[in-house]
């Protein structure tokens, strides 16, 4: 039975501890074959982890919000990469994930959500991918409020760019985060860094229903 799949919903899950043998074997029998194979190559456990959980939590989010059972779900991306849901062309998702951090947002919209651990970055690296006007806004904070402006660039554009679901078709210098944008686009913050992370989310949906922060344990007791 097809639930209600309007209204934007935002979960933010935390992988505050590494998955069991018994859980991480129990979850991967949840993706698909070719999602097992990509998770299986990868050398460390941690990447391992959190695209397995990404990859989980869509599912789960689905599920949830359409009624449709896991097995049903099918799946295909656009020429950009963009991953959309066959089964419903209505319903209109995005992920990210960053160290421990993974972010989803589901509509009925279009949408576009990032996130990023905070770690210490060259800011000379913005003078390459940002605007004037948003090297100028970075450049008006020093230390590590000029970092945490950085991050709340580069996550807003992100999820602008996985919005549009075109990739790096959009050169990231080719539209500014500062201001107005020539597009009725919204940007949300999620995360602001207080807890080491920064997260932004992009849509032309001015409320959000939900967004809950959930930890492993609140994750798999859902399951």
């Amino acid at each position: 039975m097809i639930q209600d799949i309007n209204g934007l919903e935002v979960t933010i899950l935390t992988a505050d501890q590494d998955l069991t043998d018994k859980d991480y074997n129990s979850l991967l029998k949840l993706v698909s074959k070719d999602k097992r194979k990509r998770i299986e190559r990868y050398h460390f456990y941690r990447d391992a982890q959190n695209t397995l959980l990404a990859d989980v939590l869509t599912r789960y989010e689905i599920c949830r919000r359409t009624g449709l059972t896991n097995w049903q779900l099918q799946f295909s991306v656009n020429e950009y990469g963009k991953p959309f849901l066959i089964n419903d062309p209505h319903i209109q998702y995005n992920l990210s994930h960053s160290s421990n951090y993974i972010a989803f947002a589901i509509n009925s919209v279009p949408v576009g959500i990032d996130i990023e651990k905070i770690v210490p970055i060259d800011i000379r690296i913005a003078n390459r991918f940002f605007s004037e006007d948003e090297i100028l806004y970075i450049d008006s904070f020093t230390g590590k409020m000029q970092t945490l402006a950085f991050y709340h660039v580069w996550t807003m554009k992100e999820s602008y760019i996985k919005l549009k679901g075109k990739g790096l078709s959009i050169p990231l210098t080719s539209f500014s985060v500062i201001g107005q944008t020539s597009e009725a686009v919204i940007y949300r913050e999620i995360l602001d860094g207080r807890n080491g992370a920064v997260s932004h989310l992009c849509s032309s949906e001015r409320n959000i229903r939900s967004c809950q922060n959930i930890t492993m344990s609140d994750f798999l007791e859902r399951l």
